[in-house]
């Protein structure tokens, strides 16, 4: 009688299995962390051009800001916002919208019947994105950002 050598013993894969079992628990497991930080906010800040009689008096300018405070991100995309040329003060800068543990995105036009601006918050960014165009009917993202 020949033996079948694919054939595997229950005593083989006892040891195959306790081995397996052996090294994950020596090496532990790691867990992948989330795309978004989990307590973060999301604040996103922006300023419209204003012009005036010709002249342009702002230009448009926007500022991301991050923290596990509420107030804290605002803060932080307000000093963002004026970092990448914007005024404060004075309601040029101003935060649009605050995620928690969301993606958050801005969306901008200027039409026959002035500014409009829209935001809208989602898992994914460029959903995030999509959702702020379609709110404001067109336009462009000005602004847009998830939590790290």
């Amino acid at each position: 009688m020949t033996r079948n050598p694919r054939k595997c013993s229950k005593q083989r894969y006892f040891t195959v299995a306790t081995v397996l079992v052996a090294s994950v628990l020596t090496t532990g497991i790691e867990t992948a962390t989330p795309a978004n930080a989990a307590g973060t906010f999301v604040a996103l800040a922006y300023q419209q051009s204003y012009g005036f009689g010709g002249k342009l008096v702002y230009r448009d300018a926007h500022g991301v800001g991050q923290s596990p405070v509420f107030d804290t991100a605002r803060i932080n995309a307000l000093n963002d916002c004026q970092h990448n040329g914007g005024q404060t003060g004075g309601g040029q800068c101003e935060v649009r919208v605050v995620a928690n543990n969301e993606c958050a995105a801005v969306a901008a036009s200027n039409g026959a019947q002035g500014w409009k601006v829209a935001t809208a918050t989602s898992y994914n960014l460029q959903l995030a994105e999509q959702i702020a165009l379609a709110n404001n009917g067109g336009g462009l993202v000005v602004v847009s950002a998830c939590p790290r």
